[in-house]
């Protein structure tokens, strides 16, 4: 089996970044129920109106179905609002990975963090305290 990564870069429209966050983090457990391997989305520290979400799927088949899904109709539909169009996805591959030793998630600590800028100490883009 072969992985395949889709990512989708998301530019928040003027003032709606933190609830494009939100949303996005509704978003990622339904797919992990109709089949991603795995979900993450970043937001960019530099412009907090810019984010990344990275889809891991089995196959082709599975994201198809995915795309074209009830719940994704409806976040591009509900929510088309928040974000700069067009949507546009990439396929990917991946040729390398690797971790630090004894590291097994590094994002695990926290799975859907603060959606709001001001929630949120990394978004300040100074170094976050050790255990923080």
């Amino acid at each position: 089996m072969t992985t395949i990564a889709y990512e989708i870069p998301f530019y928040a429209n003027g003032l709606q970044a933190d609830a494009l966050a939100a949303r996005l983090q509704e978003l990622t457990p339904k797919l992990l129920r109709e089949g991603a391997l795995e979900v993450r989305v970043i937001r960019s520290r530099e412009d907090a109106y810019k984010f990344r979400m990275s889809i891991a799927i089995a196959d082709q088949e599975t994201w198809s179905r995915m795309w074209n899904s009830d719940t994704w109709v409806e976040f591009r539909t509900v929510h088309s609002k928040l974000y700069q169009k067009p949507l546009a996805y990439e396929k990917n591959v991946s040729i390398a990975h690797g971790r630090g030793p004894g590291v097994t998630d590094p994002y695990g600590d926290e799975p859907f963090g603060p959606a709001k800028t001001e929630d949120d100490p990394r978004m300040t883009g100074e170094p976050v305290p050790a255990g923080g």
